[in-house]
């Protein structure tokens, strides 16, 4: 009887370790670890991460290539983006790059022509040469109503001509125009909206909405927008606000206040560039949380690491998801153990037998 309890309480002991293993991997697995397991860094924190990640990739091998690119291809925007990644990360370029860089700064920034460039440029988006010229010449017009009733005229041209009219840019400019009377019946409450419209009406000129996002967009301006509405509108009979549902503009309205965030801690020229790494309204906040940190410099951040690296170093893994999985991998690495140890003690047993 003795020796049977002996017996009992060494095996409760030799499984102790993996019970007491098992029984805090099921209590962890209660608090469900794996529901949201990644986590926002702070502001701090995702600077610091994507500012490493940037100082390990930024060499005289990756800027040279590509400013050998952006000079042949004459963008001024990407020339002085990675002139900023040199500075900033003590890179020097040949005397012979910059010589060529100033050359071209030269020929393209007479007065006569930034003065011509500039007047095309607010008229047509696509004229603008640079970023800068974009935040300079474009976006005085573009973030009025006369820009959306450019939109509108460029819509009505196209038709008149028998092509295709871009109803997402028309519907943009719809909401855009309702919005701008909303902001001033509401003090300004709307003024997300109109600026979110803007930036992305200047982006789908510029050709840098992705896919997802212009789906997105499509089906939302879509339902928001009272199509049956639009002669009386034309007609004077009606104002901006009657062609728009706005109990249908929630989502969209989230959209626009993530990119104003981005535009406030950007630019509204760099909005225009960046919002091609968006594919749906979580993109966009996760863009504007990166800029919270970045500044002026996610743009930079994006051109450098890519889309998939930067939302990366934003998150971090909760301790309760890596406390939840090494549990997991311990309960699994001990029964393994155990089960091998029981193997060899039988094999063990059974080759004594045979030897004796």
């Amino acid at each position: 009887m003795v020796i049977g309890v002996k017996r009992v309480l060494y095996f409760v002991l030799r499984l102790s370790p993996f019970g007491i293993t098992v029984i805090f991997a099921a209590w962890l697995l209660l608090q469900s670890p794996f529901a949201a397991p990644l986590l926002d860094r702070s502001i701090e924190q995702t600077r610091s991460a994507i500012t490493s990640a940037i100082a390990r990739e930024v060499d005289l091998g990756w800027l040279l290539p590509r400013m050998q690119d952006a000079i042949l291809a004459q963008d001024l925007g990407q020339i002085l983006l990675l002139l900023q990644l040199a500075n900033d990360h003590g890179v020097q370029l040949p005397d012979a790059m910059l010589a060529d860089i100033n050359d071209l700064n030269i020929a393209t920034s007479g007065i006569w022509a930034r003065t011509t460039a500039c007047g095309a440029c607010a008229v047509d988006i696509t004229a603008c040469a640079t970023i800068a010229q974009i935040g300079a010449c474009a976006l005085p017009f573009e973030l009025t109503p006369a820009g959306d009733v450019n939109a509108l005229r460029r819509a009505g041209a196209v038709y008149i001509e028998g092509g295709d009219v871009d109803r997402l840019d028309v519907g943009l400019a719809i909401v855009g125009l309702g919005a701008t009377g909303a902001v001033l019946a509401s003090g300004g409450t709307s003024y997300s909206l109109k600026a979110g419209t803007a930036v992305l009406r200047m982006a789908r000129q510029m050709g840098t909405l992705s896919a997802p996002l212009t789906a997105r967009l499509t089906d939302l301006v879509g339902g928001a927008v009272r199509w049956d509405r639009i002669g009386d509108f034309l007609a004077f009979r009606t104002g901006a606000s009657a062609l728009v549902d706005s109990a249908k503009l929630a989502e969209l309205t989230d959209i626009g206040g993530s990119l104003r965030r981005v535009a406030q801690n950007t630019s509204v020229a760099d909005a225009v560039s960046l919002v091609r790494h968006v594919d749906s309204p979580q993109d966009a906040a996760r863009l504007a949380r990166v800029t919270d940190a970045m500044g002026p410099k996610a743009r930079a951040a994006f051109e450098v690491l890519g889309k998939a690296r930067v939302f990366r170093a934003a998150v971090r893994i909760s301790d309760l998801a890596v406390t939840a999985a090494a549990a997991i991998y311990l309960a699994l690495l001990q029964a393994a153990l155990f089960c091998a140890q029981q193997c060899g003690n039988v094999c063990l047993r059974a080759v004594t037998r045979k030897l004796t």
